[in-house]
């Protein structure tokens, strides 16, 4: 065969033909395999869920309130939940938030629907939104505990089990295990608050001797506390039975928990010693419904130190203080300790009628 000229160009364009469907098809590939990658490489946006979301439901009312709390599981998904047409009134328009699934416990009236809608209304624009108008900061679960809403996670109980006070250690345990089963509850003589100085005698920072006191062995069931409660009550045994309520309060400033409540008749008061130039003690001050001393609570660095605490509790960032008395008014100390907690105060005297119908 003689190769022309033609015949060469013929073939030169035959080959460079198929060279570049190859290389064409090879790049297309390519891009295509590319773009697949992206595609199903990068997640579709999901909805965060946690096990359980706790749903607090609260009035905003100045009485107690019969706060509802429930859980939604993770099992009730997020993608089924059903819009409901919500009108606002005030601003004129209408908005459609979620309806919640039907909770496992628990129920919202009054008050507790109340609280609920406004929570909603402060998580609307988004799924993730609702998840923060209807749960706290800091995760904290709203439960009512004789007429309190107590906000907290962990809880630490501190029962004035003295003589006066005992018919109604078990009916206060119960109402509170109830709603946390593993608040740690401790029992010691009496809620006296005793300061020498600057210090609460024999709280973190007392060294020294101290006035004499009234000192009782603690009523604390053991077995009744979590693992991390029985060792605090190994370190704080000896200067509570001694120290009282201050005491406590006091060591507890330094413990993991969320609310700090006590229960107490109220009737101890806070008292207030100054050491003599020669020897022994001089009581300045004393609010106890048995024995007054002086007009005025003598300002003092331990007062200081548990405010600056406590103000951290209103904002869920620290431990708030709850008071139930069955007779008097908690000293005005103690009072502003709660409101600058964020915390409350109770009177629960119906628990006399209650425990006297009991027996």
């Amino acid at each position: 065969m003689v190769l022309t000229r033609d015949t060469l160009f013929s073939r030169r364009i035959v080959q460079r033909s198929w060279r570049g469907l190859i290389i064409s098809i090879g790049v297309h590939g390519l891009l295509a395999w590319l773009a697949c990658w992206i595609i199903f490489r990068i997640p579709p946006a999901s909805v965060k869920r946690r096990d359980e979301v706790f749903v607090v439901a609260g009035g905003g009312s100045s009485a107690p309130l019969a706060a509802a709390s429930y859980a939604v599981s993770q099992a009730q998904r997020v993608d089924r939940i059903t819009p409901q047409r919500l009108t606002v009134e005030s601003a004129g328009a209408t908005v459609a938030i979620p309806v919640l699934p039907k909770a496992t416990e628990g129920a919202l009236t009054g008050q507790g629907a109340a609280g609920l809608g406004q929570g909603l209304g402060s998580g609307l624009g988004g799924l993730k939104g609702v998840g923060t108008g209807l749960g706290s900061g800091a995760g904290y679960v709203g439960k009512c505990v004789m007429g309190a809403m107590i906000k907290a996670q962990k809880v630490a109980v501190y029962l004035d089990c003295s003589g006066s006070m005992r018919p109604y250690l078990s009916r206060v345990t119960a109402e509170i295990k109830k709603q946390y089963p593993t608040a740690d509850v401790f029992r010691f003589d009496g809620a006296r608050v005793v300061a020498l100085g600057d210090e609460i005698i024999f709280g973190r920072n007392f060294r020294g001797e101290a006035p004499k006191l009234t000192e009782a062995p603690t009523q604390t069931v053991e077995n009744e506390l979590t693992v991390e409660g029985r060792q605090l009550l190994v370190r704080i045994r000896d200067a509570c039975e001694k120290g009282s309520l201050g005491a406590w309060i006091d060591r507890m400033l330094g413990e993991s928990y969320d609310a700090l409540v006590v229960f107490s008749d109220f009737m101890d008061g806070i008292r207030v010693y100054e050491a003599r130039k020669t020897n022994g003690f001089t009581q300045v001050y004393s609010d106890s419904a048995y024995h007054k001393v002086g007009q005025k609570l003598p300002a003092a660095a331990w007062q200081r130190r548990w405010l600056e605490a406590f103000k951290g509790g209103a904002s869920s960032r620290g431990k708030r203080v709850y008071l139930f008395t069955i007779d008097k008014p908690p000293q005005g100390f103690l009072q502003a300790c709660v409101e600058a907690s964020g915390g409350a105060s109770s009177n629960v005297g119906w628990l006399r009628q209650s425990v006297g119908q009991s027996r």
